[in-house]
């Protein structure tokens, strides 16, 4: 009997650069800068609406919809003993604007 278990890790960081070309993208995770490599069928988007009716969207352009500045989650996989970016989650577009109680 086998069993194959596939470690995920979820990474909060700031995206500093993106290559969509090269298919990496470089981010800011306590202060290092890290390099990942974003597998080609990686899942990127944002949540739109409040709480639990949130739903995701995904990114316009994907890969390339990144900006410099913008915190995300990373779901990395271990592929290959490399750390493979699988799901991309941009945090915080939708708010805008702070309400006062």
């Amino acid at each position: 009997l086998s069993t194959c278990v596939v470690r995920a890790d979820a990474v909060p960081a700031k995206v500093k650069s993106v290559d969509a070309a090269k298919g990496t993208i470089t981010v800011t995770v306590d202060d290092k800068d890290q390099t990942y490599t974003v597998a080609k069928d990686s899942k990127i988007f944002t949540l739109v609406g409040k709480g639990k009716k949130a739903q995701p969207q995904d990114l316009t352009d994907g890969l390339g919809g990144l900006k410099e500045g913008q915190t995300v989650t990373l779901t990395t996989e271990k592929k290959d003993s490399k750390d493979v970016v699988t799901q991309i989650k941009v945090e915080g577009e939708a708010k805008k604007k702070k309400k006062n109680k």
